[in-house]
C-alpha cells in the first residue's frame, strides 16, 4: 500500500533545465557562448567550477553557485494546477522531496515554485543539508524514517535513472522515472499506473 510519495525536484517538479536555458539566453546573445555554457552545465550535472568560471569570463561579472541558483530560480514559474494536484495528494499520502544540491539554492527554488507551501520543510531532504546525496540509499532511508514509513510503502519519482530510480530501488522503495517535468495530468496518470502495480 502506498503511504508516501517522494519527489526529485529538478526536472521532475520544476523545469530546471528550461530555466537555465532561459538564463543563458537572457545573458548571452552569442550562440556559440550559449552552446558552450549549456554544454558545461550538462543538465545540472556538469563541471560546476568550469561552468561558473566560463560564465564569469564571458559575462565579465562575478558568478558563484548562490548567484547561479538565484538566476535559475528567477526563471521558474509556479504551476498552479500541479500545486493543486499535490495538495489533493497530500490528503491521502505523505509527501516529501529528495534532491541533490545546496540547501540555499534548492529551498529558494522550492519557494519560487510554490512547493514550500505544499511540502512541509521537514519533509524535504537536500543533499547539502543532510550530508548524503542520491543515489546513496541512505538519503532515501532517512526520508522514510522521518516520515515513519517503511521503504516498501514509499514511491520515489524522479528523472534520473541512477540517482532516482536505482537509488530508490536500492533503498527498497518503488521508483518511477519521468521523461518530462510533471504537470497535474502527468502526475495523475503516473499515480494511477503506480497504484495498480
Amino acid at each position: 500500500m502506498l503511504r508516501a510519495v517522494l519527489f526529485d525536484l529538478d526536472n521532475t517538479l520544476v523545469a530546471r533545465d528550461e530555466a537555465f536555458r532561459g538564463c543563458v539566453e537572457d545573458q548571452f546573445p552569442d550562440a556559440a557562448v550559449r552552446a558552450e555554457l549549456l554544454r558545461l552545465d550538462g543538465g545540472g550535472r556538469g563541471d560546476r567550477a568550469a561552468l561558473l568560471e566560463c560564465w564569469q569570463r564571458r559575462s565579465g561579472e562575478p558568478m558563484d553557485q548562490i548567484r547561479m541558483g538565484r538566476l535559475i530560480a528567477g526563471h521558474l514559474q509556479p504551476d498552479h494546477e500541479l500545486l493543486a494536484a499535490l495538495s489533493r495528494l497530500s490528503q491521502t499520502v505523505k509527501l516529501g522531496i529528495i534532491t541533490n544540491g545546496s540547501g540555499e539554492t534548492q529551498r529558494h527554488k522550492l519557494r519560487v515554485a510554490g512547493l514550500a507551501g505544499i511540502v512541509p520543510a521537514n519533509h524535504i531532504w537536500i543533499s547539502g543539508e543532510v550530508g548524503k546525496a542520491k543515489p546513496d540509499p541512505e538519503i532515501f532511508l532517512l526520508a522514510g524514517r522521518t516520515l515513519g514509513e517503511t521503504p516498501e510503502h514509499c514511491l520515489h519519482i524522479g528523472d534520473h535513472a541512477n540517482d532516482d530510480l536505482a537509488g530508490a530501488t536500492r533503498a527498497g522503495m518503488r521508483g518511477c522515472l519521468v521523461e518530462q517535468v510533471l504537470n497535474a495530468r502527468r502526475l495523475d496518470q503516473l499515480l494511477n499506473r503506480e497504484r495498480l502495480q
